[in-house]
């Protein structure tokens, strides 16, 4: 069997990435959306927040954790939406684990304005049994900074500020069906 596709779905915290993951991915069959989130909750001693610089190491174990598992998926014939916050600086680390997996990788950086963002983030309902979405101005503002200005991948980027979760996931899944972001 062919590896299916993954799709890596980004941007900064409020950006919509889990809601409309879980909605593109409910198009295909077989699917899955890997949430990092939950990846993040199975450090239970030692966990740093990971937008701190000290959480380098820990950061990179999770994000190749989650590939490896969305990589498999492929690997078996789904295809995957994978969320999480995966900028260009830690990308490469993504896309090693996936190409062992051989699926074709998108990658699409959700990007809404600042003030949407932090107002999404405020009103989200947890996403992992146990945690708390993250919700203070500071680290939010900073992670949105950092998905500005990519360089050669801001033409994966999709600024979702005027648009539904609806709106969003059909625009997400018409540019992965399209390989418009296809890496």
């Amino acid at each position: 069997m062919a590896p299916a596709s993954v799709l890596v779905l980004t941007g900064p915290p409020g950006s919509g990435k889990s809601t409309v993951g879980g909605f593109v991915a409910g198009r295909f069959s077989p699917s899955a959306h890997v949430e990092s989130d939950w990846f993040w909750t199975t450090i239970v001693g030692g966990h740093v927040p990971p937008w701190l610089p000290e959480a380098d190491t820990q950061n990179r174990t999770v994000l190749r954790a989650f590939a490896a598992a969305a990589g498999e998926l492929a690997r078996g014939g789904y295809t995957v939406v994978v969320d999480g916050i995966v900028g260009p600086w830690y990308l490469d680390l993504v896309t090693d684990e996936l190409g062992r997996s051989g699926a074709a990788t998108h990658y699409l950086v959700l990007r809404p304005p600042l003030e949407v963002a932090l107002a999404r983030a405020r009103s989200r309902a947890p996403r992992a049994p146990g945690t708390a979405p993250l919700a203070e101005e500071g680290p939010i503002r900073e992670m949105w900074e950092r998905f500005q200005n990519l360089g050669a991948y801001e033409r994966h980027v999709l600024d979702n500020g005027d648009q539904d979760e609806t709106q969003t996931a059909e625009a997400v899944w018409r540019r992965f069906v399209n390989g418009t972001d296809r890496l």
